[in-house]
Order: structure tokens, then sequence, then C-alpha cells
């Protein structure tokens, strides 16, 4: 029989429960699909409700004036709710506030987002208003607290719908792992399965089942033929493919709306040539070009015609669905020679089934760990890549998807029972990439593969670098190290830990191998002495480790000025000078007294693996697996114990070296990253491919490719520069005004705080805020929300309001609106037509001069500031700059707020990056006036 169950819902003033309050309650009795009654009532939460609230609620302050308290609402909440499980979407937060009025403080509480991020991970969003539309259930008036709690009820009912179609062993499994834990979602689980056994129901073939009998998606890639160099290159047909796409061509008759563009066919003819010579290639298009199909066509035609592969790179996620998903599926629509495409990621964004079937014998799991076991069977059946992309996991779950991702470390190769069988999703990727003419990837894979020599992508020598001012950034990450206390601890426990029931870590998993099978008696008391001689190295490891970070420590409190702490993490560079003050010799011989330790925990894992791999066990699958794993902590090991060394003992003259305390936790962490990522480009890109195309909407300092091109290493390329199609002079003003202070200098944010507000109200909001530090974004949030709310504009705040993507589509979606953003909001912004209208620049974006990297790399520049801070300031700042223009019909202003653009040396340096724009400049005052009129169609005429 069914349980009762109540849904409940509540509307709050905000999401902080130590601040906000609750403005309605609604809850819905129901019992199966039968609702028993209905409680709903307005809350006086006696404060003031937000504008934004109010709009996205509907609920006033004015309604809520003579609405009871939630105290004297208490016992008629009580009387109907009883001590009934509640049902609510992301209930938390609704626990958060009701249990502070001491209210379902014993209930059970079941989250309806948590079981449709489980049983739906074919959907993109899990809001209720969403998942109400995916399933077709009715949601009468979303952001009111009994119509969402009547909603709430309906996709409840219909996820346990979608649950009863699992079958019983795999409803067995969950309940099993998770019996002896209080994850609220057991108890559904337990429901649904003896519902199951009660009904004796077979449930339909296709739902998830342990992976040797789980019924994957086939293979896209075994029906796919190889590509077959052609023995001499064909080159392109420039004038047949410009002709393509001639007003009158094939690609304008395929897409109606389609805009002939002269830059788009300048930057074609120079990707062609780049093929067809070959020679690397340096293109910066200005937005609007359509850069994309202007290097995608070219690519396709050479990759057809002579049987060659070109690699596709992007920074983001965003690009690579872009071309993925819409402009390679068009072109495949339109042209006539067919092609294929693939997309490849790095091994750990796929699952590995072996690794799967090892953790689904674990005798016991912890909540997170059945959640994501959970999401992944359901999944499964249904994934044709095995991508994490297409699960929601959150927080400590994407620990749990390192034990279950594949790995170079723990993968048996040509061994695995799930590679012969075609079932590994990684290596389909890799077959299908291996058959592909054109392979998208990202920046970090392709450097990855750069640094292994090309044992992950299949062999290739045309590559297409798109977002291209982001590649040294991402090189830098990619070449750099860092290991931290907490990260040689959490190593060496997993080798061995001591716990009062029995030893833990790879180490214990050995003995198990023996079992009741013959491993003669002298070998296995060699491996059992072993292992005891492993776990006591690794027990003065670990009290050695804490000494050198205690020495590590003590150094930093007396040879460092402690700059850094307070707000803001501590980061010291380990230079030379560093290395000679007093007290460094004793972090030396910390370090060798940690490295002894270490270093016989490794020699000692080599000789493990030797008498693990001579030894003679019935279980081979299991003792690959734990000998897959000893051999990652070596590696591991390795790694780490050779990282420290150079940072602490043996630096190179093309690293860069530091230390950082955190101000949260003080956990100190050593880091290194290479000087110049331009000599590794050089010498493992560009000296390599036949053809690199690298291309981005900002790769000019000055009108001058010099500056990238000494930062990526790259010699003598031909260079292109084009301009966008957009009519800036006439869409665009930029105004700056002359009587605001300078940065730093005395009454600069009360200037800034004044001057949004008039311009905000001025332009009705549709404003995009950018600023270079999210203290300067609080501070002047805090000061300008009232105001604008005063005239019923809501201001939305990055780390306040949200995360990216809400806050991009609150802001889309929300007629008057300010978003304020920091770096990450700099750019890959588009918001086309009148949502974004005006675009703010609070200050030049320099970056931190005291960042290691960039310190260490601006010592190598006579004249850092003009040679190095400013080129690298002037490309962010046309990055953000470009965030306004999107589309021929998008017109606004661009405001910024630092008058040094004007007054500095450098100013032409930075004006002259831009394209020609209306350009203003005056006082303060003049600025709302001015934008209105700008920005008014009727008085622009």
């Amino acid at each position: 029989m069914p349980r009762t169950y109540v849904a409940l819902d509540l509307e709050l003033t905000g999401l902080d429960p130590q601040r906000d309050a609750i403005t309605e309650i609604g809850m819905v009795k129901f019992k199966g699909d039968k609702v028993l009654d209905t409680f709903s009532s307005l809350v006086n939460p006696h404060r003031s409700i937000p504008f934004k609230i109010e709009q996205l609620v509907g609920i006033s302050e004015s309604d809520v004036a003579d609405a009871p308290s939630i105290g004297s609402l208490k016992g008629e909440i009580l009387s109907f709710a009883g001590n009934y499980p509640l049902i609510g979407h992301s209930v938390q937060t609704d626990l958060d506030f009701i249990n502070r009025h001491g209210l379902f403080l014993d209930n059970l509480a079941i989250d309806t987002f948590e079981l449709a991020t489980i049983l739906l991970p074919e959907v993109n969003r899990y809001s209720l208003g969403n998942l109400s539309d995916f399933l077709d259930i009715e949601l009468s008036r979303e952001h009111r607290a009994l119509a969402d709690a009547m909603a709430t009820k309906d996709l409840f009912l219909a996820l346990i719908e979608k649950m009863s179609q699992w079958d019983t062993a795999t409803l067995r499994e969950i309940t099993r792992l998770s019996r002896n834990s209080d994850w609220p979602l057991l108890r559904v689980f337990n429901d649904v399965l003896a519902e199951q056994r009660e009904r004796g129901r077979v449930p339909p073939r296709g739902y998830p089942a342990t992976p040797a009998s789980l019924s994957l998606q086939p293979s896209e890639a075994q029906e796919i033929p190889p590509l077959e160099p052609t023995s001499t290159i064909t080159p392109i047909d420039e004038e047949a493919l410009v002709e393509f796409m001639s007003p009158d061509g094939g690609f304008a008759h395929a897409f109606a709306g389609y805009e002939h563009r002269a830059e788009q066919i300048e930057m074609l003819r120079g990707v062609i040539q780049a093929f067809n010579m070959p020679t690397h290639l340096l293109v910066e298009a200005g937005a609007g070009t359509g850069k994309s199909i202007a290097y995608l066509l070219p690519a396709i035609h050479f990759a057809t015609q002579n049987g060659r592969r070109v690699v596709i790179s992007s920074n983001t996620i965003n690009l690579q669905d872009q071309l993925f998903n819409k402009d390679i599926p068009d072109l495949q629509g339109i042209l006539p020679m067919p092609f294929r495409a693939a997309i490849l990621k790095g091994r750990g964004n796929y699952i590995c089934l072996r690794r799967l079937n090892s953790f689904r014998r674990s005798r016991q799991l912890s909540i997170d760990e059945t959640r994501v076991l959970a999401k992944v069977l359901a999944w499964l059946p249904k994934t044709k890549t095995g991508d994490r992309a297409e699960l929601l996991l959150i927080n400590e779950e994407w620990k749990v998807w390192q034990d279950i991702q594949a790995s170079s470390e723990t993968c048996l190769r040509d061994r695995c029972p799930f590679r012969q069988s075609g079932q590994c999703f990684f290596y389909r990727a890799r077959e299908k990439a291996e058959r592909a003419h054109l392979v998208i990837v990202n920046h970090a894979l392709l450097l990855t593969d750069l640094a292994l020599e090309s044992h992950i992508l299949p062999d290739y020598d045309y590559v297409i670098v798109d977002e291209a001012h982001h590649l040294e950034e991402r090189a830098t990450s990619q070449f750099s190290f860092h290991a931290g206390h907490r990260d040689v601890r959490n190593f060496l426990s997993g080798i061995s830990y001591e716990t009062n029931e029995a030893p833990g870590g790879v180490l214990a998993d050995v003995p198990v191998l023996f079992g009741n099978i013959g491993v003669e008696d002298p070998k296995r008391e060699a491996i059992t002495s072993l292992i005891e001689t492993l776990r006591s190295r690794v027990r003065e490891a670990k009290r050695t480790l804490h000494a050198l970070f205690d020495t590590l420590s003590e150094f930093l409190e007396d040879h460092t000025d402690g700059s850094g702490t307070g707000r803001y993490d501590q980061r010291e560079r380990i230079t030379s000078g560093f290395r000679f003050q007093p007290g460094w010799t004793k972090v030396e011989i910390a370090w060798e007294n940690f490295s002894v330790p270490v270093m016989e925990v490794l020699n000692g894992l080599g000789q493990l693996i030797e008498r693990i791999e001579g030894a003679s066990f019935g279980e081979e699958e299991e003792r690959d697996e734990v000998l897959q794993s000893l051999r990652a902590y070596l590696r591991r090991g390795t790694e780490i114990w050779e990282g420290l060394y150079q940072i602490l003992m043996e630096p190179e003259d093309n690293g860069v070296y530091w230390v950082s305390r955190s101000r949260y936790d003080d956990e100190i962490v050593l880091h290194s990253a290479p000087l110049h990522v331009g000599v590794l480009l050089r010498d493992k890109l560009f000296a390599e491919k036949d053809c690199v195309i690298l291309t981005s909407a900002t790769l000019r300092t000055a009108r001058s490719f010099h500056f990238i091109e000494d930062r990526l290493g790259l010699e003598d390329p031909v260079e292109l520069a084009l301009e966008s199609p957009f009519d800036f002079e006439k869409s665009l003003l930029l105004y700056v005004p002359k009587d605001i202070p300078e940065p730093n200098q005395p009454h600069y944010q009360e200037h800034v705080e004044k001057a949004l507000i008039d311009l905000c109200r001025a332009t009705e909001g549709r404003t995009l805020v950018l600023f270079t530090s999210s203290s300067h974004l609080r501070r002047t949030y805090r000061a300008i929300r009232g105001p604008l709310e005063e005239d019923e504009i809501v201001l939305f705040g990055q780390y306040i309001d949200g995360s990216r993507r809400q806050l991009l589509s609150r802001f889309r979606n929300t007629p008057k609106s300010v978003l304020m953003g920091t770096r990450s909001f700099w750019e890959g912004i588009d918001v086309v037509g009148q949502a974004l209208s005006c675009l703010v620049i609070a200050r030049l974006p320099f970056s931190v001069p005291t960042d290691p990297i960039l310190a260490a790399r601006a010592e190598t520049f006579d004249n850092p500031f003009n040679e190095y801070y400013l080129p690298d300031a002037i490309l962010s700042f046309r990055q953000g700059f470009g965030r306004l223009i999107r589309s021929r019909e998008d017109y606004g202003i661009v405001v910024v707020l630092d008058k040094r653009i004007l007054t500095k040396s450098y100013s032409p340096m930075f004006l002259s990056s831009l394209p020609k724009c209306t350009a203003r400049q005056g006082p303060l005052s003049s600025l709302p006036k001015l934008a209105r009129r700008w920005l008014d169609p009727c008085l622009r005429e």
C-alpha cells in the first residue's frame, strides 16, 4: 500500500536562513495520486521583501502586512503534517528555514531534485518548472507555494513511476549497499522494491543491470571505415570554395538569411592557403566574421580529399557544443562529400566499466557513493558516450566519480574484458576519432597529447586552435605541478592507513588475493613481509611529512612579511634569494628526512609489483586490478617526489616556483610552472605539425601580433587581421568620464557607485558591469542595490545571486536588470538584442603584479609594464569590450569608469586596439542623458 506524504513548498525573502524569512507556505497531503488535504497561508516575514523577489514571486510587502507570523501558524502546520514524510524540491533549503521555528525536526525529508538527478539524466536543468515541462506536469503559478507544492507532489509520483521500471536486481543492489546509511531516498527504494515483489512484476528489458549483462548502446565506430591517406596531397580548390560562399552560391541557397561577408571570405582564403602550402597561420577575426565556417569548410575539403585528419581545439565547452552540435551537422546536411566528425575528451571524462564493477562489489557505500551509483545505473542504458558531462554531479559526488572514471594508471588496455567486447567508452570514442575527418578537442587535451607525444589523440598533422588567446594560459596550467600537505598525506593513506578494525589502503587489498588459493608459502611470506615493511615506511613518511610542512610553516612566519594574509591566500615565490635566507637549510634537511622513507615506499611498491606478477593467483582479473592500483600509486608517488624535489632542491632555469598558504585552513601547497611555455609549444606543436591555424577575436595588441607570437613561441607565421563587419561607428558609443578619480585615489568608489546608479536608471537596467575583483564587485553591489530597486531595477551579482548560467538566464529574461561579474564574465557572454544595451568596465584589467607566474615572466623583459603587463591587459580589455555588440542589429554604449584610458602614456594603445566607434568624453553628470539619447531609437535618428 502507498504511504501518505506531505509535499511542502516555501516562498522566501532570500536564501540566507540567518537573514531572510518565510513569506508563504503551501502543503499538499497525498496518498498515491489522491490528494487528501491542502494547506496554504501567506506569512508575515517581519522584514522587507527585496524587489527582485517581489518580481519573481509576485508577493509584495502589502500582501503580507496583515498575514500571520510563522510562529502563530505552528499549531496548524504541525497538525496538518504530523509525522508524515515530507516531499520537497531542493527540500533542504526549505528545512533550513522551517526548522528554525521548531517545525519538522524529526520528519523524514525526501528531495525530488535529488531523485530527478538520478532518474532523469537526460534533462539539462532540474528546476521545478523545467522538470514539470519535461514530464507534462501542470504548474499553474510557478513560485507560489501551494502551486509549487502540488507540482512537487506530481513530480514525485512521476519519478516513482520511473523508478518502478527498474529491475529488481538493481533496486536490491542499491538498498543493500546503502542499508546502514541514513540516506532519505533509501525509504523510497525500499518501498518500490517491496511493491515490485508484491506484484511479482517482470520489468522491461533495457533498464539498469550489472555491466556484464547491461545492454549498452551500440558503438558507432564499428561500422565506420578508417581514413585512408592519399599518397600525394591534393590542394583545396580555392575559387570553387569561394564561389560556394558567394551571394548566389550553394551556401546561400541552403541557408535562408545568409549574409555574404567580405571578411569571412578573406579568412576562408587565408585558411585555404595555409592548408595548401602548408604553413602556420594567425587569424584575428572580429565579432560577426563567421570564423567557424571560414575554417570548417577548408578543413572538411582538405580532410576528405586527402584522407587526412584535422584536429580542432577550443577552450570552452560552449564552442565545442556549437561546432559539434550545430555548425558541423549543418554542413553535413549541405555538402556533397560525406565527412565524419568526432569529439574526444580526456580519459577522466569517461566512465570505466571495469572500475564500476569493482566499485559495486563494495560491502557498504556512503550516501554520496550510493547516489552516484544510482545515477550511473539509470544513465548507462541510455548513454552512447559514457561521458560524465551527461550526468549532474554535485559537490562530493565529483570525488566519487574519480573512483569509477577511466584513467591511464588503472587501464588494463588490451587485457580489459570491456575493451575486448567493445564496451569501453573511452576506446569507443578514440576509435570514432580515428575514423573521423574532424576531431573536436579542448586545449587541455591537445596539450596533454603533445606532452605524451600522441598517446591520446590519433595521428594528425593539421590543427586549428580556436580561442587561441587562451593557449598560453592553458599550457601553463597543463605543464604545472602542485602538491600540498593534504595531497601527499592522502596519497600515503591511499597506500596504507590503520583503523581500530583493520589496516586499509591498497596494501590491504593484496592479502585478499591469497584467499584459499595456492600461492606457495615462501612467496606468500615474502609478500606479507614486504607489505609490513611498506606499512612501517608509510608511517615514517607521514611523520616526516608533517615535520616538513611544519618547517615550511615556521620558515614562512620567520622570513616573510605575511603579505597576502587576511582576505587573500599568502603566496611567496621561491627564488634564489628566498633559498639563501636563514632557515632554508632546515627546510632542506626536513626534505631529506622525508625523502628517505618516501623513496623506500616507492622502491617497495616496485618490488611488491614484481612479486605479485611472479606469483600465480586463481582470480587473474582481481590480481590485475590490484596490480594496476599499485602501479598507479607508484607513478603518482614518483611524480610527487620529483615535483617536490625540483621545487625544494633542484629548480630548473625555465621554472617558476612558489609556496601558498590558504587563508581558510592554513593549508600549505608547493607549486611549479613553466616560465615560458613558448619553448614547449614551439618544439612540440609548431615544429611537429605541418599546419597550425590559430584564431580568435583578440590576438593583437597595438595592431600587432608580436606579443602573442612571442608568448606562444610562434616564429614567422602568416598573419591575417580582419575587422568586424559590424558598423561600430553607428552602433556603439564609447564614453569615458573625465572628472572621475583614478582607481586607488580617494572617492573613486563613491563616484563609481553614483555613476552606476544614475546610468542604470537612465538605461532602465539592460547593463553588464565588469569588475576586476570580487571584493570591488561586492562592495559596489551592496551600495547600489537599494537605490536601483527603488526604481524597480533588479540587480544580479556574481558570487551572490547564483551560478554563472543562472545569472545569465535571469539577466536575459528580466526586462529591467543589471548584471555584475568579474573575470569569467569578460568573455564567452552572448546576450543578443536590447537585453544588453550598456556595458560598464569599472577598471582597466591589469593583472595582479604579485602573481608568482606573472611576476617571474615580467622579470624576463627589459620594460615589464610596456612589454608584458600592458599587452596582456589590452587583450583582456578587448575581450570585455566585445561583450556588447553581438549582431548587426545590436547597438549600445560602453562606459569605462577608469580615466587612465585617457590620461596615461599607454592610453593610445588601449584606444587604438578598439574598432572604430563613436567616442565621447566629458563630465560624469552628462552620462545618463547621453546614454538615454543614444539608446532611444527615436532620438538616434
